[in-house]
């Protein structure tokens, strides 16, 4: 099964150094990130600040690794790490993710322009 696992970043380098990390690892197939606002409590305070919204892809059977990496290398002293479920996932996709992570039979990408 698919996998979405999504988290913030206070900046562009933290993801991106977690994003290398997590695809080279295989422990995800593929890491979008993005600028945000990101409006929160924390210590009885409103924030209003930028941030980088993640969005880990990767298996059920990866997936467990891929939090443990996120929670250990994160930034914040409270990692957002929310999993979200693929319930419908085109087949040429899925079969490029399974074989992207962890367990998968293929080694690397094939034609990425025809996801």
């Amino acid at each position: 099964m698919g996998i979405v696992i999504v988290s913030t970043y206070p900046d562009k380098k933290s993801i991106s150094t977690v994003a290398h990390i997590v695809v080279e690892k295989k422990l995800a197939a593929c890491v979008n990130y993005t600028k945000i606002n990101s409006v929160y409590t924390w210590k009885n305070k409103i924030h209003d600040t930028k941030e980088f919204l993640a969005l880990f892809k990767t298996t059920s059977g990866s997936k467990q690794k891929l939090k443990e990496t996120i929670a250990r290398s994160h930034p914040y002293k409270v990692p957002e790490i929310v999993e979200l479920k693929m319930d419908d996932v085109s087949l040429p996709y899925m079969k490029w993710l399974e074989d992207s992570t962890l367990g998968g039979k293929s080694k690397k990408r094939n034609n990425p322009s025809k996801r």
